[in-house]
């Protein structure tokens, strides 16, 4: 079911880039919280089962998520530049810098102090949504370290949820620390990773963060710290994130087309925002209309499928044989 549910949190993630919101709220933002629980979860299953016998798991584990993470963002990142210097959509403009950073991804969740603007006219940033995939990339790298050290992890998630409370009362900036960057979300990739495990102390820092989030939002909403970005959103993407995916991780229902959409769900997280600028060049109307979202959504999975199909497919090869 997991496959459904990514494709599900792609979706929203759509939606929110054409200003589609929810009684207010951001839902792209409550799907990329979720997203980091479900990764957690999803990597320290790779990590602990399925790399278990590897001599060099380490290295195994950091290629096989090269391999999942790379091929496909490199196969849109292409397209993306020759669809903006084919058409010269936006008067585009890179430079060497610039090129690093789309080409590596790590630096993209930490756009504020490259350049000012974010999902916005694409004078260098090639596939907007890449910054939380960096945040991803940058938990991937500790992640195995805080399996592997039992102290480590525990330091990493008390650091994580202190920085992550006290950017939401606003203390230190609350977009930057408690949503984008690693060292104020980590334990949300802990989080996914202890509903893996399940142990008893795994049990405790799940109800723990779970229950302080909950006791949170009344407190939150009666003294009105709620912040002016996305506390509202991060608390509700913990508070149903977590049942959801322990749900999910306990039913083990099979469902025809899970991996298919798993996969989708990835191509469509990364396309969406090509296929929103591919619309704008053409002409389409973008008000958020019925019509509007079932063209994006269409010409999306129709660049991801090629994608897939074309790019994935072999890698996935690859990535099997890796096992």
């Amino acid at each position: 079911m997991f496959g459904y549910l990514r494709f599900f949190l792609a979706f929203l993630v759509l939606l929110s880039h054409i200003e589609v919101k929810f009684y207010t709220l951001n839902p792209g933002v409550i799907a990329v919280v979720i997203f980091y629980i479900l990764a957690g979860y999803v990597v320290s299953h790779i990590y602990i089962d399925i790399f278990a016998h590897k001599k060099n798991k380490l290295f195994a584990f950091y290629k096989d998520r090269f391999l999942r993470i790379y091929p496909l963002y490199i196969y849109v990142v292409v397209i993306t530049t020759l669809f903006l210097l084919l058409t010269s959509f936006s008067n585009p403009s890179f430079t060497t810098i610039s090129v690093i950073n789309n080409l590596t991804i790590i630096p993209l969740n930490y756009f504020m102090y490259i350049d000012s603007t974010i999902l916005g006219e694409p004078s260098w940033w090639l596939v907007p949504p890449a910054w939380s995939l960096a945040t991803e990339l940058q938990a991937y790298i500790l992640l195995p370290f805080a399996l592997m050290f039992k102290r480590l992890k525990i330091a990493l998630a008390i650091i994580s949820f202190i920085i992550y409370i006290v950017a939401n009362f606003s203390i230190i900036n609350p977009d930057y620390f408690g949503y984008r960057f690693i060292v104020g979300v980590f334990f949300m990739f802990l989080l996914g990773s202890a509903i893996y495990s399940f142990t008893r102390g795994d049990r405790f820092f799940i109800l723990f963060i779970w229950l302080s989030i909950l006791i949170a939002v009344p407190i939150f909403s009666y003294t009105d710290s709620f912040s002016p970005t996305y506390t509202k959103e991060t608390f509700i993407g913990i508070l149903i994130g977590v049942p959801i995916i322990l749900a999910i991780s306990k039913l083990k229902i099979s469902l025809s087309f899970n991996s298919t959409l798993g996969s989708l769900s990835y191509a469509l997280f990364l396309t969406h925002f090509l296929a929103i600028w591919v619309l704008e060049y053409i002409g389409v109307p973008s008000a958020i209309t019925f019509i509007y979202i079932v063209k994006l959504t269409s010409l999306s999975l129709a660049i991801s499928i090629v994608g897939v199909y074309s790019v994935e497919k072999s890698i996935t090869k690859i990535r099997i044989l890796n096992k």
